[in-house]
Formats: C-alpha cells, structure tokens, sequence
C-alpha cells in the first residue's frame, strides 16, 4: 500500500494503468474505493493516480480544521509521491473543489481539468433545499449504522428514476462505501472545508482546457452550479446529463467514461 507522509499526515494512493497521468480526486465522505466504476476505463489508457482524502479510507484521520486548500496541499504531495510533475485532473463534487483549488495554485501542474457535480462556492453559489441541507448536517451525530445512512442519503444522491430501476447498483455503491465508513468527526471536517470552500473569483483565472459535467437533476449540488463553472472558466466545455443526480458515475457510467476519454484524448 503505497504511502507518503505529508501535511503532517499519512496518505494513502494507488497508480493503476500506463500512460499520461490523470489524477482522480473522490468527494466528501468517500474514499478511493468509490472510483470503482471508473477506474477499469480510464486505466486502460491512462496512469490513474486515485488517493484517499484526510479523513478517509487509509489516509491520517487528524481531528483538526480540513479545509480545501489543505487538501489542495495533500493533492500535490500525493502526486510529487507517484513522481508525478503534471497530470490531467479530474475532481468530483469535493473533489472538484480541490481540483479547482489545485488548478488555481498550481497551474503549472494541471495538464486538463475536469471537474463534476461540484460548486465554485462563495455567496453565488446555489444552496440545496432545506431538507438535503438538514440530512447532510444530521449524519454526524446520527445513530444509525453506516449502511442505514448510507440508504437514508440515497434521495439526495441518485434520481428516483434510478432509485426505482436500478436499485442493485445503488447497493453496489454503498457496499464499496462501508468497507472503509468515515468516522463521524472527520465527516463533519471535512463537510465545513466544503461550506467554506469558494473559488468564484478566482476560476476565471484557469487556463487549463476543462470539461464541467453536471446531471440537471442533482439534489445535493444543484445543476446551477455547474452552469456558473463551465461559464466562469475560459473556454469550458459542459456536459449535462439528463436526468441524473449526483452520483453521475453510477447512473450514466458507460457515457459519462466515454465522453471524458474523449476529452482527455482531445488534449494529446
């Protein structure tokens, strides 16, 4: 299990495949592990570069103020570990807020960037309805077992019509979830480094080539999100996903890999 000690912590990584390198960055609550749907298609033509944020999986767990711009810092030391000077980037939802923060740093390091279900933060940014924002908030002091929440948060994270049809893929997601659950401190540090998070005025200053995916039916980051970042950052490609929510990777896997393949080779 390759590790490097950086920021005072332990973080965990792995590098699969041959190739450019393309670093993935997971979002809040998940470790690497959720890149499983993924993964096996972009390795195929890529070094895939995945890692478990502070606060997850196998990484350092420090019960101490995460914010984006730390876990910016860990992005870097991760890829100075792998022997890595520039990769494709691509974040999803928290991951793409450090991706963006990692963009805006360290230009210089980010061959292209892509950037799903996220949020460029700050007072543009489109707030969840009431009840997503409560349930969000609820599950670090919640009792129930992390399959229980892990159920409990799916109405947020998938669109009905997903949650009506396609059920078994849904308990696939979370059995990769609750091998490794985050501890409830560490989700509610991580989940503040999100709502403090706010790029708006800086992320017309990336000059990488990007690509925004959003599905229009996202409860938790709504699709007018990312809108904002694909007209903010210069030249931005974007592309919708109909009928998706949040958790794009599962509802539409096979287009949403098909279409970043084609963007990453675009930039060869």
């Amino acid at each position: 299990m390759p590790i490097t000690n950086a920021n005072g912590i332990d973080l965990y990584y792995e590098v699969h495949g041959e190739g450019e390198p393309l670093l993935l960055i997971m979002g809040l609550s998940l470790n690497s592990k959720s890149w499983f749907r993924t993964l096996p298609a972009l390795s195929e033509h890529y070094k895939v570069i995945i890692f478990d944020n502070r606060g997850v999986g196998h990484s350092g767990k420090p019960n101490t103020p995460y914010s984006i711009e730390l876990m910016a810092e860990d992005t870097k030391a991760v890829l100075d570990a792998a022997g890595v000077e520039s990769a494709h980037v691509y974040g999803i939802s928290m991951g793409g807020m450090i991706a963006q923060r990692f963009a805006i740093k360290y230009p210089q390091k980010v061959r292209s960037l892509i950037l799903g279900c996220t949020t460029s933060g700050g007072i543009n940014h489109v707030q969840p309805s009431a009840d997503v924002s409560m349930l969000m908030l609820s599950r670090a002091s919640s009792t129930a077992t992390p399959e229980e929440m892990a159920w409990a948060t799916t109405p947020i994270l998938y669109s009905q019509s997903f949650i009506d049809n396609q059920r078994e893929l849904i308990a696939e997601d979370i059995q990769r979830r609750i091998e490794l659950p985050i501890l409830p401190y560490a989700y509610m540090l991580q989940l503040q480094a999100c709502l403090a998070h706010d790029t708006y005025n800086e992320i017309d200053r990336i000059k990488a080539p990007a690509l925004v995916i959003h599905g229009d039916e996202d409860r938790l980051v709504p699709y007018e999100n990312g809108v904002t970042l694909a007209e903010k950052i210069p030249n931005a490609e974007f592309l919708t996903i109909n009928g998706a929510g949040h958790i794009y990777v599962t509802e539409a896997n096979d287009l949403v890999n098909k279409r970043v393949l084609e963007f990453l080779n675009k930039q060869r």
